[in-house]
């Protein structure tokens, strides 16, 4: 009984490892009923299958299908799903072999002490972290802090180890232990999951409280602009009346001061981009709002003659942009920002440029696709991330990004094929 309960357990967590892993590969979302019903139906066909023939090629079969239909809700290209699936078993065959040739003689077709299925998991849970570091580093995503995590099935492993060996145990005393074990491994990896999804939620949840102050000082702006074009057309009349009389006069230096005074009246000193697009407007009116308030030089050029089509991700970049340009530029004696936008034949250009201090940003290494800089702020493991999120949004893009750094200004280049992101919207829909 406690066999077919280890057996169950060790299978059912190692579902869930081979779906986590899986998922490292993919940033795709699927249909959760759809993969708790592929799932369920791994576990329950692998583990009768197992536990009635421990054979190795029907075990075998069963891991290639189920583990391919795992990949299949996140990639229907047959190439990447077989070699994500093959790739995904060798692990697990090479963690099982390791397992039960540390302590026995493995001969097909025989039943053995479940214990050793217990520490392969472990291994497999080891070799999961290590895959999920490894593809997260060369994807350029925000690093994982999960090495010390390695260490929980690490230390399960040398407890199960010591307790073969010295025979201290009973075979139904070690089953609990086990039982025990899996059951601490998994609730820490659960946990883990819930912290992850937590700081994302937290991040994302600072993104939509930016967004609604960006378009609530929009609108703000808006009504401003509308107030004063009421009182405008409302006293038009004695405007009209007095513009008449200075005309009759032939003063046209009067007349140029009186229009200059309409059109000072009119003018909204919070509007700073008026290019029509409001998303873009939206969001460089609020950020440069701060940057002139805290900043003593900021050098403005925005050309969009086109309209742009409105993607969230684009608020999302030039929103983490500014707002790290602004923060940078605001440590230091010059207190420069350079923003230079232009939109032409569907390319949109992007050059941000700020001053800075070598001691408030440093070099960490050069990648296959750019140059990567640590973050400075004091919470590091919540910050640093604005700087990869937009390298991401011009990946996603097929873009181009460049950071560069001459004497004390820090530059950002990108470069947005504005079609593709049109595409993307309509796929969306």
């Amino acid at each position: 009984m406690l066999d077919f309960m280890l057996c169950a357990l060790t299978n059912l967590f190692r579902i869930f490892l081979i779906d986590r892993c899986v998922a490292v590969f993919f940033e795709a979302v699927v249909n959760k009923k759809r993969k708790y019903f592929i799932c369920a139906c791994f576990f329950i066909i692998n583990t009768a299958l197992f536990w009635e023939y421990h054979t190795v090629w029907i075990n075998m079969v069963c891991n290639l299908v189920g583990i391919g239909a795992i990949v299949w809700l996140y990639t229907k290209s047959v190439k990447i799903n077989l070699f994500v699936t093959g790739t995904i078993y060798l692990i697990n065959c090479a963690c099982d072999v390791a397992a039960t040739s540390l302590f026995i003689h493995y001969r097909d077709g025989k039943s053995y002490n479940q214990i050793y299925a217990v520490i392969s998991f472990f291994l497999i849970f080891i070799c999961e972290i290590v895959v999920e570091k490894i593809v997260t580093i060369r994807k350029d995503a925000k690093s994982v802090q999960n090495i010390s995590l390695i260490l929980m099935p690490v230390c399960s492993i040398i407890v199960i180890a010591l307790l073969i060996y010295t025979g201290t145990c009973t075979d139904i005393g070690l089953s609990i232990v086990s039982i025990g074990l899996l059951a601490v491994n998994f609730l820490m990896l659960y946990l883990y999951n819930l912290l992850l999804h937590s700081i994302l939620w937290q991040y994302e949840t600072e993104i939509l409280k930016t967004q609604i102050q960006v378009y609530a000082n929009q609108l703000d702006i808006i009504l401003r602009g509308e107030e004063k074009i009421k009182s405008l057309r409302h006293d038009m009349k004695h405007h009209l009346n007095e513009l008449t009389l200075l005309a009759n006069k032939h003063d046209v230096a009067k007349i140029r001061e009186y229009i200059d005074q309409m059109r000072a009246f009119v003018e909204n000193p919070d509007e700073l981009i008026a290019s029509g697009n409001m998303e873009i407007d939206s969001v460089l009116n609020y950020m440069l709002q701060k940057a002139e308030k805290d900043l003593k030089t900021v050098d403005v050029k925005v050309m969009l003659p086109e309209k742009v089509q409105h993607s969230f991700d684009v608020n999302v970049l030039l929103g983490n942009l500014l707002e790290n340009a602004i923060e940078a530029a605001e440590g230091t004696e010059k207190q420069y920002l350079g923003v230079n936008i232009t939109l032409k034949k569907g390319v949109l250009k992007v050059k941000i440029e700020n001053s800075f201090e070598d001691s408030n940003i440093m070099q960490e290494e050069s990648r296959g696709n750019g140059t990567v800089f640590k973050t400075t702020k004091s919470l590091k493991d919540q910050h640093g991330i604005g700087l990869k999120n937009v390298r991401k949004i011009v990946e996603k893009y097929n873009g181009t990004m460049d950071v560069t750094t001459k004497d004390d200004i820090f530059c950002v280049n990108l470069i947005l094929y504005m079609e593709i992101m049109k595409n993307e919207l309509e796929e969306q829909k």
